[in-house]
Formats: structure tokens, C-alpha cells, sequence
């Protein structure tokens, strides 16, 4: 594992260390987190480029993902809740970005076979993608997305981590693949794969305690009074007077309307869905990355 490896190893798992824990204990992780983060990534992608002697193309696209990463978190944004609004030094400042990454895509010294340029240029890529699946809804908190902005900064190309990791692709596709899915997108991949512990783990406490059924894999029964913290209620009492339950609630609903009607009708005990810390399986899904890998590669029987 050279240095650089080293560094952004110690450095993602210390930063997701702070950050697991405080989501852990808040469910909220402060942007100044993440701006450290990305920047201390930007710092050291600076050196290993200015040790390499890098062409200017390299520095351009990181400067492209630079500028889309501090966007995030500074100026005001050009969508909101009350829905577009063109503010010119905004848009000017994603052009300015468009154009240091398309610049040095078009130049005569780029080859297309070049791994380490098509990585840098899928950093931006990134940024973007992970915006647009906060918006979709695809990540359920900003602060995931944001995470894995940073973490996209952080590790802009497969770190060089021998004998790490354990699965690796054939090299007739290997390149195929760190274009396919960068760093930060196996991050999330090898999270989201930790992530299915937890229904499994809701099973098996619901069925030692005689709670069985589709609910039992989404939330456990717990006391309305006291109601627990950091979970959402998945039972509810209709117009109609229907009790029901309601596998995937909505977030940020006010459960004590509903608590009220659940104990008029005699109910002490109700389903609820926990509301997990992404933070936790990131952090696993990131030194997954480091040391084993793509667990898709592994899954797909691709690997050496």
C-alpha cells in the first residue's frame, strides 16, 4: 500500500468514525464534516499530482470537481422549494465547471485508454449523479449524498492498496470496471450490500419473540408510551376506523395524531420501523472497499 493509499485509508475511516457516531447519537451530521473532508481529498490529490508531474488535463478536471463540490455547500441553490430560480453567478460557476471537464476531454494528449484520466473525469460525474439521487430519492439523507461527494474526493481513482483488495476483476475487464464503478460508487454498493443485515436481523429478533409476517423484516413492536426515539410508526387507525399497517411510512410525519388514535382503540403496543444511521454501513462499505473490494465482482464470478 504506497502512501497515498495509506493516507486517504486513515483519513475516510477517522472522518466516518465522527461522522457514524454522530449520527448514531443525532441523526445529523454538520456539512463542516464533509467540507473537511473533501477539501483534506482535494489537498491530497493536489500533492499526488504535483508529485507526478500531472498534465494540465488532470488539474483541470480536478478543478471541475471542485468547484461542483463546494457549490454544494455555498451560494444559494438554483432549485428549492419554491422552485427555479436563475441566479446568473450560479450558472455561470457550473459552466465554468462544464467547461475545465470538457476542455481536457477533447485535448489532443488524452488516451482514451488512460484509466487514472477517465477516473478523474468521472469525479464530477459523481457529483452530479449523487445530487441527482438525493433528488430522486434514491439516497435517503443529504448528508449521505454529501458523504459520498467527499468520499468521491477523497478517492478519485482505485488507490493503489496491494495486496489489497482480495476481489479484483479480470484485467481483460478491470478497466471496464474502475470506469463503470468508481471508488466512491463501490463505497456505496458495498454499504447498501452491509445494509441488508438489518432486516435479516429485524427477522430474527420478531420471530424469537412470536412476531411474524412481511412487517417483521421493516420494524419490531415496541410501547407507545413511552414512544422510542429515532423510529417511524408504521400502524395506523383510518377514517374508516380500519387498523392497518403501513410498511413503508413517511419520514418527518408527526406520530402523535396517529399515537393518540392507536390508544383510543385499546393498542399499547405498535409496529415501527427503526430509522437506520446510513452512516454506520458506510463506514463498513468503505474499508470493504479498501480491503476486499467490488463485491459486486466477487457476486458476478468476475473475479481473479
Amino acid at each position: 500500500m504506497d502512501a497515498f493509499a495509506a493516507t486517504r485509508l486513515a483519513a475516510g475511516a477517522a472522518f466516518l468514525v465522527v461522522a457514524a457516531a454522530s449520527d448514531l447519537r443525532t441523526r445529523r451530521v454538520r456539512n463542516p464534516l464533509w467540507i473537511g473532508l473533501g477539501t483534506l481529498g482535494l489537498f491530497v490529490l493536489a500533492v499526488e499530482l504535483w508529485v507526478e508531474s500531472a498534465p494540465w488535463p488532470m488539474w483541470s478536471l480536478a478543478g471541475s470537481a471542485a468547484v461542483l463540490f463546494y457549490a454544494v455547500f455555498f451560494g444559494r441553490p438554483l432549485f428549492d422549494e419554491d422552485g427555479f430560480h436563475p441566479r446568473p453567478g450560479r450558472i455561470g460557476l457550473f459552466l465554468a465547471a462544464a467547461a475545465l471537464w470538457i476542455t481536457p476531454l477533447g485535448s489532443a494528449g488524452i488516451v482514451a485508454s488512460s484509466v487514472p484520466i477517465v477516473e478523474l473525469a468521472s469525479m464530477p460525474v459523481m457529483l452530479v449523479l449523487y445530487q441527482l439521487m438525493l433528488r430522486a430519492r434514491l439516497l435517503a439523507g443529504g448528508a449521505d449524498a454529501k458523504c459520498l461527494m467527499a468520499l468521491t474526493l477523497l478517492v478519485p481513482t482505485y488507490p493503489n492498496a496491494s495486496p489489497f483488495p482480495v476481489f479484483t476483476a479480470d484485467p481483460r475487464v478491470q478497466p471496464a470496471f474502475q470506469t463503470l464503478f468508481p471508488f466512491s460508487f463501490v463505497v456505496l454498493v458495498d454499504a447498501a450490500v452491509l445494509q441488508l443485515v438489518v432486516p435479516l436481523g429485524l427477522f430474527i429478533y420478531n420471530v424469537t419473540r412470536g412476531d411474524v409476517g412481511i412487517q417483521s423484516f421493516l420494524g419490531y413492536r415496541a410501547p407507545l408510551d413511552p414512544f422510542p426515539k429515532h423510529v417511524r410508526l408504521m400502524e395506523r387507525i383510518t377514517d374508516r376506523g380500519e387498523h392497518v399497517v403501513v410498511l413503508r411510512p413517511k419520514r418527518d410525519l408527526d406520530p402523535m395524531p396517529e399515537i393518540l388514535k392507536l390508544r383510543a382503540a385499546g393498542i399499547r403496543r405498535a409496529w415501527v420501523t427503526p430509522w437506520i444511521p446510513f452512516m454506520v454501513p458506510l463506514l463498513g462499505g468503505f474499508l470493504l472497499a479498501f480491503f476486499a473490494g467490488n463485491v459486486l465482482v466477487a457476486v458476478l464470478g468476475v473475479a481473479r
